[in-house]
């Protein structure tokens, strides 16, 4: 049985790498974005600090920062927290204070459920410098009173790839669309995998390629479900084409 060589929009964990490397599967790890954490803006915060407070965010880095500054941005036990993702939900629930996703994991469906649940309390949406989602236009009009804070800035990673892979795995959108803006363009014939449904939807938009989505969002179970759908698309029995000279 061929195994494939993977090409990898991230770095990888120690724990992945070492499954890989198990396994004999040739892989490239290529970060696609630079993220770089603001300092939380402590006197805009204390402005807030006894406001009855709800919580947005879309992506796994906002997560990731208010799961960081909870205390010190002044996060109160009864406060809620709006996400997109089961991956986001993880990384929340380190905050000790409840967490609401919507039905579908897109910013329309999030939208709704904010404004269905809108009490007049102040809604803060964490965010990065790049709008990757239509969240903010879809709360505008509908009378929330609700303020975005840039807590990360999103940098991408320009790099130009000649290697042909068999597959190619991406963890989020942002990684789809710098390795595009590069210039570059998986092999015709591989699969592009992506993690969650964004992910997924961003592939779609920018390859032709078949694009195989996984709602895998721990990081080495992503990657051997990926590794699982590539080599057996690598291992397909070729097509016979019966030759007839007249």
């Amino acid at each position: 049985m061929e195994l494939p060589a993977i090409f990898v929009g991230k770095k990888l964990s120690a724990l992945t790498r070492k499954w890989l490397i198990s396994e004999q599967i040739r892989f490239i790890e290529q970060p696609l974005v630079r993220i770089n954490y603001r300092k939380p803006d402590i006197r805009f915060f204390e402005h807030l600090r006894d406001v009855d407070k709800k919580w947005v965010v879309t992506s796994s880095y906002a997560a990731h920062w208010l799961s960081r500054f909870a205390n010190k941005i002044g996060m109160k036990k009864d406060d809620v927290v709006y996400c997109l993702s089961e991956k986001q939900e993880g990384i929340l629930s380190r905050c000790g204070v409840k967490v609401l996703r919507p039905v579908s994991p897109n910013a329309y469906s999030l939208a709704e459920l904010i404004i269905a649940q809108d009490n007049g309390t102040k809604v803060i949406y964490l965010r990065g410098n790049k709008s990757l989602n239509q969240l903010p236009e879809l709360i505008d009009g509908h009378n929330v009173n609700w303020q975005s804070v840039e807590v990360y800035k999103n940098t991408s990673v320009e790099i130009l790839l000649n290697e042909v892979f068999d597959g190619y795995l991406f963890f989020n959108e942002s990684d789809v669309k710098s390795y595009k803006a590069s210039g570059n363009f998986p092999a015709p014939k591989a699969p592009v995998l992506a993690n969650g449904d964004r992910t997924a939807q961003a592939a779609w938009a920018e390859f032709p390629n078949l694009v195989l989505e996984s709602s895998e969002q721990e990081e080495l179970s992503f990657v051997k479900y990926a590794i699982k759908r590539i080599t057996e698309k690598l291992n397909e029995p070729k097509p016979k084409h019966n030759i007839i000279i007249e």
